[in-house]
């Protein structure tokens, strides 16, 4: 036994021997506990993925870069595919990514992205629709999917050769995406006039990027006239939602930084009464207005945005 002078009881140090011959509890203890810690950690790819992550991108801009975007991607792709099962009770309904969308928007919010949506005032659930959105990056999948707590009904029309990226293709069908064949002008056609029917009937509203193809210019690319048909036809409205530049993510440079994004939803547009002869004339419109308000979210979001 170890006791004080005032006659209390004293443990003894940590690493000495009892009188038996055995080093005590604690010593034990915290020996095993490091052993279970290092061998969790060998055995553990993930945790050794982490950490490999964790110090390049500490290391290096370019493998942060990198790392980052493969991180955001994959966890999007990761969310989407694991509820397939619940997704089968009922198939082809846009709020089954209603909970993956909030996963994912808390994941890349960790990542230093955040979202402010303007303009909800300007939603009416009751129409069917087109919504137009300028198209930067792969990480648009996250703000779509932001946008889809606002406005609930939306789904997006996106390349074909998605549907085949397994699981991932078949989870994305689960939740409404529309999948058309941008080589095959006329099974496009097939498909958007279905969908146009959808627009009056299931109040369904198409996310669709009318620039065609992702970049991050400063000047949005000419619009394809496609989303203006498919309007036309089902007399539905075009809504244009404008998002900022993605000041903190630069391609070229390869940074990915942190930032804000700023989501503005833009009043309706009404088709009804318009033909095919208006479709020019309403194209360049929208691009207007749309490069407008590009120009001054972005002028404000940079204040935001760190590069690195």
């Amino acid at each position: 036994m170890f006791f004080c002078l005032n006659g209390q009881k004293q443990l003894p140090k940590k690493g000495t021997f009892l009188a038996n011959g055995h080093l005590d509890m604690r010593t034990r203890c915290q020996g095993r506990y490091r052993v279970d810690v290092k061998n969790v950690f060998l055995n553990s790819l993930t945790l050794q993925v982490l950490v490999a992550l964790l110090v390049g991108s500490l290391l290096s801009t370019t493998f942060k870069y990198h790392a980052k975007l493969f991180i955001i991607l994959l966890m999007s792709f990761l969310v989407l595919v694991v509820p397939i099962p619940l997704f089968l009770f009922k198939p082809r309904w846009p709020l089954n990514a209603l909970v993956p969308g909030i996963v994912a928007c808390l994941f890349i919010r960790a990542f230093g992205v955040e979202y402010e949506i303007r303009g909800q005032e300007h939603i009416n659930v009751r129409n069917g629709g087109v919504v137009l959105l300028n198209h930067q990056s792969a990480i648009d999948i996250v703000m779509l999917s932001r946008l889809l707590r606002e406005f609930r009904n939306i789904v997006p029309v996106v390349k074909k050769e998605l549907f085949y990226v397994l699981p991932f293709g078949i989870a994305s069908y689960l939740v409404g995406v529309v999948f058309i064949d941008r080589q095959n002008s006329a099974s496009a056609k097939d498909v958007m006039k279905r969908e146009a029917v959808a627009i009056t009937k299931d109040h369904l509203k198409l996310a669709i990027f009318p620039e065609g193809t992702r970049h991050d210019n400063d000047t949005l690319l000419p619009f394809k006239k496609g989303a203006f048909h498919v309007a036309v036809d089902a007399q539905s409205v075009i809504q244009p939602v404008v998002v900022s530049k993605y000041h903190f993510l630069d391609h070229k440079r390869k940074l990915f930084g942190r930032g804000r994004v700023i989501v503005n939803i833009l009043p309706e547009i009404p088709t009804k009464g318009m033909t095919k002869a208006d479709v020019n004339a309403l194209t360049e419109r929208c691009q207007k207005l749309m490069q407008s308000e590009f120009d001054t979210l972005s002028a404000e979001a940079k204040q935001y945005c760190h590069a690195s």
